[in-house]
Formats: structure tokens, C-alpha cells, sequence
């Protein structure tokens, strides 16, 4: 698994929906997400600045992580699991999952596992938010999903990829941030 090409894209937001495509090793696979919350973005977010300098899982029951996290559409399901190892490697498994029916069995129908670096998947994350940002802009990103984009989780995941504490107050670096992805 080490070694493995695995890039992450967003190409398009929609009113609910989240299309994004990942790039395993010469295959690819694309997601369809359906929510209202941006909670997609959130939790690619959330999972890579709690799991950000770790080396080994932590014990969720004293030390949650939000490193398990599940995407959703009209009736099938993309779970997600990234798991910190040493060097700042990641292991990345996600599973897609689909129902025939309403409140039906799931049937897998496919399952990405891979590695790579935190460094690697949070900087593809943020620059690929960012470009989200700078297509769309707050005000559109908002008329397509009707709600705001989850700007503080990934200012947050900025401080950490240019190497400042996560409670920095400063705007105008924030701002930089995004404008270093033009």
C-alpha cells in the first residue's frame, strides 16, 4: 500500500450534493454526496486536524478522533476510515456501500485502501476548498448549498499546513492562505 498515488477532487457543489472523485494507484471513483450541511467538507476537515502530528490510532473511548465519518446519498453510503501511523503516514480505506430499497441490507460495491501522508491529503483538501472559494466565492458557495461553507475547520487545517498553533487569530493570514492556492 505504500507508495500508492491517491489524490482527492472536487469538482463540483451543487444545491445538497457534493460530487468528488479519488484517485487510488490508476483508479478512479467518483462520490456522489447528498447533504445540506456541508458536513462532507467538515468532516475531511475535522478528521485531519485531530488526527494532525499523530502516529498510531488513538483510544477513542478517552481520546475521541473524529477519524471514522460516513457520506450519504439516496440510498448508498461512503464510509470513511483514516488511520494515523508513524511518519505522518495515513491508511485511507473507504468503503461504498449501497440498498436496493428503503431501510434495505446493504451490498458493498466497492472499497478503496490506500496510503499517503497527511501532508499530501490536507494540502490536496484545503487547495481543492480553496478553489471551491475562489469558483464560487461565500455568497455563491452559500446559494448552492444554502448553508455557509465551514470556513473555521478549514482555517484551522491552514494554520496547521503552514505550521502556526490552531488558535491564531489573524485574518489577514487566513486570507493568505487562501490566496497562496491562486
Amino acid at each position: 500500500m505504500s507508495g500508492e498515488r491517491f489524490q482527492i477532487f472536487f469538482p463540483e457543489i451543487s444545491s445538497g450534493r457534493l460530487e468528488c472523485r479519488l484517485i487510488a494507484s490508476d483508479s478512479h471513483y467518483d462520490l456522489s454526496v447528498q447533504s445540506t450541511f456541508s458536513e462532507p467538507l467538515k468532516d475531511l476537515f475535522r478528521c485531519l486536524c485531530d488526527i494532525h502530528n499523530l502516529n498510531a490510532p488513538t483510544n477513542m473511548e478517552k481520546d475521541y478522533r473524529h477519524t471514522e465519518f460516513e457520506w450519504g446519498g439516496e440510498g448508498w453510503l461512503y464510509y470513511w476510515s483514516v488511520i494515523p501511523r508513524p511518519n505522518g503516514r495515513l491508511d485511507i480505506t473507504v468503503d461504498f456501500k449501497g440498498k436496493r430499497e428503503v431501510d434495505g441490507e446493504e451490498f458493498p460495491v466497492w472499497e478503496i485502501k490506500t496510503t499517503t501522508t497527511w501532508r499530501s491529503f490536507a494540502d490536496q483538501v484545503f487547495t481543492q476548498t480553496s478553489e471551491m472559494l475562489w469558483m464560487y466565492g461565500f455568497t455563491g458557495y452559500y446559494d448552492r448549498w444554502t448553508k455557509d461553507f465551514p470556513t473555521g475547520p478549514m482555517m484551522r487545517l491552514g494554520h496547521l499546513l503552514h505550521d502556526k498553533p490552531v488558535d491564531t487569530d489573524d485574518f489577514s493570514r487566513e486570507l493568505g492562505y487562501l490566496a497562496e492556492t491562486r
